[in-house]
């Protein structure tokens, strides 16, 4: 007997709800009875106005809306929301969620694996989500262990099921060692790292696809069964400008659910790539009082849209600071400080276009520091007056993103305190009184 099904699948949605309508649309015109549908996480994205106002809740209503069957979390669901709002998250959903590595002190957060009976066919569903370790410790959360807990769990599987799939979010290259590694696995699906694959791409006999970023594609894989044994399995990945009900109905509900008021009679925020300006510096003050810390640097690109100054609301401040970064308090000596204001001094990004990392805009601009005065030709460092000892501690309050490596590679081994849940935006809003408004002039 031949049996054939089909799973739609998507990965890194980040909010981009226009694409999504259109993906929702095609698949539930062409699900049936022998097809399921899979999400790989990161479909939450709080730079959209409405899932900043209903902190992911709208994304969950819309993966029901598409009749997701099985869906996954990834990084944007596991750590831009508070643990309470994680747990919460998926209250409403109509699909399982799986999580094989996210446990806390009473366990796992979602069930590791499900098996979904599809006709007479038994697909097991595995996941496991990329091992942010830091971020999630600082709420609580372990992630680590991902492939352990994936081989333990594959072997209660194995004889449960006539093909296992991995949903996998923890990007390319873990997902062809997971290949190499686990020939249990038949078909994996993967994301985080915004990657495609060639259609039918193999590693071993382990079909692997990904279907990119930001709902610009979308794909489904076709598995064909004789007398209950995987025969033959096939991929296809779909561009979504071929569709069509590419809108986006949602941007203008979250904007309104966002007009609670910040503060009146404030100033214009502009767009300052290059220099400092009275918000920029107000954020870095901000930055140092919530953080106690000695020190703090942002760079000028953080402003990713201008504000023409009045009321500002909720939604100003979100298109003012759209991002999903945090703050950090980072321990360093003076030697080490030295050697962060010589980098960001070089200005070597200050021209780049930035994704990724969190950051939500685009023109890096330079790097702004306060609280460390410099006498450039004695090569003199200051805090608080006070020339700096190199092997004294100092700290130094500023953005997550800078930890991964990409702009200060010495920040890897220097000891740091995460501020989570909360983004830049939210410190700025706690300190709203701060801001200047036209009364301060």
């Amino acid at each position: 007997m031949k049996t054939a099904i089909r799973i739609f699948h998507t990965n890194d949605i980040h909010s981009h709800l226009d694409n999504y309508n259109a993906i929702s649309h095609y698949i539930n015109e062409h699900k049936n009875d022998t097809s399921i549908y899979v999400d790989i996480g990161d479909h939450v994205d709080r730079s959209h106005p409405y899932t900043e106002a209903t902190l992911g809740l709208g994304n969950v209503k819309l993966l029901n809306d598409a009749h997701c069957d099985v869906a996954t979390i990834g990084n944007n669901e596991g750590i831009t929301l508070s643990k309470e709002d994680l747990e919460h998250l998926y209250d409403d959903a109509n699909f399982e969620v799986i999580c094989a590595n996210l446990r806390d002190d009473n366990g796992l957060l979602f069930k590791p694996y499900t098996i979904k009976r599809i006709g007479d066919l038994k697909i097991g569903f595995i996941a496991a989500t990329v091992e942010f370790t830091p971020f999630y410790r600082a709420l609580d959360l372990d992630v680590e262990g991902a492939f352990l807990f994936i081989e333990e769990y594959l072997k209660e599987m194995r004889h449960q099921c006539d093909a296992i799939v991995m949903l996998s979010h923890l990007g390319k290259y873990d997902d062809e060692r997971l290949a190499a590694e686990f020939k249990e696995i038949d078909i994996i699906i993967g994301g985080h790292t915004h990657h495609t694959f060639p259609d039918d791409y193999f590693v071993n006999d382990t079909l692997i696809t990904s279907a990119g970023r930001f709902g610009e594609y979308f794909g489904y894989v076709d598995l064909e069964f004789e007398d209950y044994k995987l025969v033959q399995s096939s991929s296809r990945i779909i561009d979504t400008n071929l569709l069509t009900n590419n809108y986006d109905a949602y941007y203008d509900v979250g904007k309104d659910m966002l007009k609670k008021e910040v503060k009146r009679d404030v100033l214009k925020i502009e767009r300052t790539l290059y220099t400092i300006n009275w918000f920029t510096y107000t954020m870095l003050k901000m930055i140092q009082s919530y953080t106690n810390t000695d020190v703090s640097m942002i760079h000028a690109g953080l402003i990713a849209a201008e504000f023409r100054g009045g009321t500002l609301t909720e939604y100003n401040l979100h298109k003012v600071l759209p991002h999903a970064i945090n703050l950090i308090k980072i321990e360093m000596s003076g030697r080490d400080l030295k050697d962060m204001y010589y980098t960001a001094n070089m200005q070597e990004t200050k021209d780049e276009i930035i994704k990724g990392l969190g950051f939500r805009g685009d023109v890096m601009g330079v790097f702004l520091i306060d609280g460390l005065s410099v006498i450039e030709s004695k090569r003199e460092f200051y805090i608080n007056g006070k020339m700096i000892d190199d092997d004294k501690i100092y700290t130094v309050g500023t953005l997550d993103m800078y930890s991964f490596g990409r702009f200060f590679p010495h920040f890897n081994s220097l000891k740091k305190t995460y501020y989570m849940p909360e983004f830049l935006r939210d410190i700025v809003n706690y300190y709203s009184e701060s801001l200047l408004t036209s009364n301060d002039f």
